[in-house]
């Protein structure tokens, strides 16, 4: 694929389930022996491209750094993810982000804006999340219906997104779920005492 990094390793996901890219992390990360590990859409370099603090392209030489996470689409440092997701999905999102403290302990906001799961983080701490976070986060939340309501997401898609969407899952809608999940990380290390920078 073109739109790849020339120092990406491909990883070809042919089951989409109800948590997204989650899926896919959960099954690479923990058998990874990288020194920093990432795990990003195909689309990376053109999301970046359409974002004001992020050059389109990177190379591996911007990547070695000293950081133990660096955000890979970077946002204002004004940004408020979950103010913006319940502007996004109303409701829904409350409901669930709600739920989900039951299970994390989630700031009023958060400090990280992470999004698409777009970050390099080093080994030991992507494994540290993966092992102790985001696997126990979704067996927490697969029993819990709320996380599979519909997000309002097909409302903002293009038809022909959301009817691809609907043949690939039987969904209308996109659930919940990935848009919560997409936030972990960054409520995960909200509390911790990490460098963080923007790549």
């Amino acid at each position: 694929m073109p739109e790849l990094y020339d120092f990406a390793i491909p990883y070809f996901n042919k089951d989409l389930t109800l948590y997204f890219e989650n899926t896919p992390i959960c099954n690479i990360v923990p058998k990874s022996t990288a020194e920093r590990i990432c795990v990003a859409s195909w689309r990376l370099s053109q999301k970046r491209g359409n974002l004001i603090r992020a050059k389109k392209q990177i190379n591996r030489e911007d990547l070695i750094d000293d950081y133990d996470v660096a955000i890979l689409t970077p946002r204002s440092p004004t940004h408020r993810p979950l103010y913006m997701a319940y502007r996004w999905h109303g409701i829904p999102f409350l409901k669930a982000i709600n739920e989900l403290k039951k299970f994390i302990k989630v700031p009023d906001e958060l400090k990280y804006g992470i999004y698409e799961n777009h970050f390099i983080a080093r080994g030991d701490i992507y494994k540290d999340y993966v092992t102790n976070c985001l696997i126990p986060a979704i067996d927490f939340m697969s029993s819990r219906p709320v996380f599979f309501t519909d997000s309002g997401y097909a409302k903002r898609k293009p038809q022909e997104e959301v009817t691809a969407y609907k043949k690939l899952t039987g969904r209308n809608d996109w659930p919940m779920s990935p848009f919560v999940l997409e936030r972990l990380f960054s409520i995960w290390i909200h509390y911790k005492n990490l460098k963080v920078v923007n790549k």
